[in-house]
């Protein structure tokens, strides 16, 4: 495995880490973008991790700081939020494509991160597959059914002194992200499946207030037909964040073996096969 620092964008003001395999690489290469404002490193290490376990499997892998975060400065100051990420992902792939001969990229992020894939997705043929861990989720009627069954379990439990909830502090959270509309979501997940844009969903159980069982997502987008390009692996007893080093590598190895096992990143294309989906 080999690592090397590099910039690129304007005046090479956006600053990343290339991850390259030691043997032949894989035709497909991976992009990961920034968790809100956590550096290229990722939560507690995770995108490090992550893009070092991709190249154990042979695949070429991006990290970098989006402008204004961590290493890299304001690459288009003046421009809107949702513009400079789309610039910044642009140029991130062009990095790539100038200098290596790519065969499609993966782009992958947690939370705002993997919202900010999904986008940016829409509108570049480049994109062949998006990862996306802890994105938007929508509360279905199974949904509700589901919580509020475990509600009552809990308070039936805490009444008989066999369950003390975890003390929280009160009052909201450093950071309030709101996720992407239903509307706005559907959209774009119409448009991927169309030009034949493989989605992977990993929910972990840092969603449990608005995801809460493997089957939500399909009753999320009911008149959506998945056509075989959306994987799910389903988690819910791992944090949002991963913590844990065991929780990382769980996660990592889900992921890993997805991409290990999709068409477009094999050399031998007619022995890929897709996973089934985790429980």
């Amino acid at each position: 495995m080999k690592e090397s620092c590099c910039q690129f964008g304007p005046r090479r003001r956006l600053a990343g880490i290339l991850t390259e395999p030691a043997r032949e690489p894989r035709p497909a290469s991976v992009v990961l973008v920034n968790a809100g404002l956590t550096p290229k490193v990722g939560p507690f290490r995770l995108y490090a991790e992550l893009a070092r376990r991709l190249a154990q499997l042979g695949f070429r892998s991006l990290r970098f700081d989006l402008g204004g975060i961590g290493d890299s400065s304001q690459a288009y100051a003046g421009y809107p939020l949702g513009q400079r990420t789309e610039l910044e992902l642009s140029d991130a792939l062009d990095y790539l494509e100038e200098r290596f001969a790519l065969n499609g990229v993966t782009l992958a992020g947690l939370c705002s991160g993997a919202e900010d894939s999904f986008r940016y997705a829409e509108q570049d043929g480049r994109v062949r597959r998006v990862v996306m861990v802890d994105p938007f989720a929508y509360r279905t009627p199974g949904f509700m059914w589901r919580h509020l069954t475990a509600r009552l379990r809990q308070r039936l439990l805490r009444a008989v002194g066999l369950y003390r909830p975890l003390q929280r502090e009160a009052g909201p959270g450093l950071v309030n992200y709101a996720y992407m509309t239903p509307a706005e979501s559907e959209r774009i997940l119409r448009v991927l499946l169309e030009r034949k844009v493989r989605l992977n969903f990993v929910y972990t159980g840092g969603m449990s207030r608005h995801f809460n069982h493997r089957t939500q997502l399909e009753a999320m987008f009911p008149g959506v037909d998945f056509a075989g390009l959306v994987e799910l692996d389903y988690f819910p007893h791992l944090d949002h964040t991963q913590a844990l080093a065991a929780d990382r590598r769980t996660l990592i190895e889900a992921i890993a073996a997805r991409l290990a096992d999709s068409p477009e990143a094999s050399h031998d294309r007619s022995r890929a096969q897709p996973l089934q989906s985790a429980q």
